[in-house]
């Protein structure tokens, strides 16, 4: 009897051991896959925001990334500073500062900055006289870099940007 006791506490320690060691893997699977997501996601739709405000990307791309209850509200995709410019191409770059989720979690928060340069001109139909006498290219305006906090919501295992709030950069004293 001492023996067939025996075994079985072994038996359940091995089991407690095997069920643990799984249940980590499943949870450190589930956070990278989370993570990796969340990345591409927060990056391409970053870029294609950009891309949209400067006219270089069809609207329609955002659904993809942004819930459209935000995208209603998206004051920057009203913005018609860029409407006019002929944009050739753009270089947007997004660095991700900090992502906060864990695998059991249908949340994250993203803290990131996004910085754009611009390659573009004021095509000849669109100059002024005054415009027209000058003989250099008119530049599109620099894009306005920003850093932000997104919110992302999980829903039918798919990931989508539910809200975007712009964050003070930090001024020197």
């Amino acid at each position: 009897m001492e023996y067939f006791l025996r075994f079985l506490l072994c038996l359940l320690r091995w089991t407690l051991i095997v069920v643990v060691v799984v249940s980590l893997s499943v949870g450190a699977f589930t956070f990278a896959m989370n993570y990796a997501n969340i990345t591409i996601l927060v990056t391409d739709g970053m870029k294609t925001r950009t891309g949209v405000v400067l006219g270089y990307t069809e609207r329609d791309e955002l659904p993809k990334f942004f819930a459209e209850s935000y995208l209603a509200g998206d004051r920057l995709l009203e913005d018609t500073t860029y409407t006019d410019f002929t944009i050739n191409r753009f270089d947007a770059q997004v660095e991700i500062l900090s992502l906060h989720t864990l695998p059991w979690e249908d949340t994250a928060t993203v803290r990131l900055t996004e910085t754009a340069t611009i390659d573009g001109e004021l095509p000849i139909s669109k100059q002024t006289p005054e415009q027209l006498a000058n003989p250099n290219k008119i530049r599109p305006p620099e894009w306005q870099d920003g850093s932000y906090e997104l919110t992302l919501v999980k829903t039918q295992e798919q990931w989508i940007i539910a809200d975007m709030k712009e964050i003070p950069l930090k001024q020197e004293a």
